[in-house]
C-alpha cells in the first residue's frame, strides 16, 4: 500500500516516542525530587505547558476540541488498565 511507512520509519518513530516518554517521566521525577513539587502541581505545569504549546501551534479552538476528545477517551476508560478502574468500576473524584 502506498500510505504505509517502511518498517525503519515505524521503528524510528517508536524509538522517538519512547525517548520522549522517558524524558517526560524524568522531568516529572525532577519536579518532585529536586523542586519539591507535589503531583497535582506537576500535572498542572505539564498540562499548562502542553496546552499553551498546542494553542500556539494549532489555535485555541482546535486545541480545546482536542482536549475534549482526550477527556472523552479518559472518561471512556483509555487508562483503566493502569488505574485499575476496569476491574473495580470505581470512580475517583
Amino acid at each position: 500500500m502506498e500510505n504505509e511507512k517502511p518498517k525503519t520509519e515505524e521503528n524510528a518513530a517508536a524509538r522517538q516516542k519512547a525517548m520522549c516518554d522517558l524524558i517526560v517521566e524524568r522531568a516529572a521525577s525532577m519536579m518532585v525530587k529536586k523542586a519539591g513539587a507535589d503531583i497535582p502541581l506537576v500535572l498542572d505545569r505539564m498540562l499548562t505547558y502542553a496546552a499553551a504549546q498546542a494553542c500556539t501551534m494549532n489555535g485555541s479552538p482546535h486545541t480545546a476540541a482536542a482536549f475534549r476528545l482526550l477527556a472523552d477517551k479518559i472518561e471512556g476508560g483509555v487508562f483503566h488498565g493502569i488505574t485499575g478502574e476496569a476491574d473495580t468500576h470505581a470512580r475517583r473524584h
